[in-house]
């Protein structure tokens, strides 16, 4: 009898779980279905949230919220978020799915697939983590001469800034720093030092 009780609550915190990553997928998949769909609608209701005085967020954003979203809106980046939401929502729910009326049906074949994926999964997560730890000095070098080409190549000042140098004024303010290693940083940036 209290074997019983012990897998019947697994089975159940089981299927809770998954009936949670279930309806989570679904609204990723919802959201992204809607951006590849109707970008126009989300970027209207992103900018009317986020510029609104009744806002919750409002105190967050800045006067130029509107600016540096309508930057970051753009129909490619959209598309590409939209996509990334589409498949990531899609690979949740199917292995939510496959737990979930494994769960519930006490079947071994389904709760073996969703176990074989969760280890998958497990297995990928710690390759990640030995990637990141051994390339780590590799990744910083190519991220800050990706950050210093950038920053070279596209941060202006002015009224025509665009999104790139939107980006880095809002990680500069945020983070309380001048460019990549420094100040000096912006000896390089071609269009600051022209309209400076």
């Amino acid at each position: 009898m209290v074997a019983d009780c012990g897998a019947n609550c697994a089975r159940w915190l089981l299927c809770l779980a998954n009936f949670i990553f279930i309806c989570v997928s679904t609204g990723v998949l919802i959201v992204g279905t809607w951006l590849a769909a109707d970008k126009a609608s989300f970027v209207n209701l992103t900018l009317n949230v986020t510029t609104s005085k009744d806002s919750p967020v409002s105190p967050f954003v800045g006067e130029n919220a509107e600016k540096i979203l309508k930057e970051f809106v753009e129909p490619a980046v959209i598309e590409q978020a939209a996509y990334i939401l589409i498949a990531a929502g899609a690979f949740i729910l199917i292995i939510s799915f496959l737990g979930y009326c494994g769960a519930i049906k006490e079947s071994r074949v389904l709760l073996t697939a969703y176990g074989i994926f969760l280890i998958i999964i497990f297995a990928l997560q710690i390759t990640l983590i030995l990637l990141c730890t051994l390339y780590k000095s590799q990744a910083d070098h190519h991220s800050k001469g990706f950050l210093k080409s950038t920053l070279s190549k596209y941060y202006t000042t002015g009224d025509n800034k665009d999104a790139v140098t939107l980006s880095w004024d809002l990680i500069m303010a945020q983070m309380s720093c001048c460019g990549v290693d420094g100040y000096e940083d912006f000896r390089t940036a071609r269009l600051f030092v022209e309209k400076s």
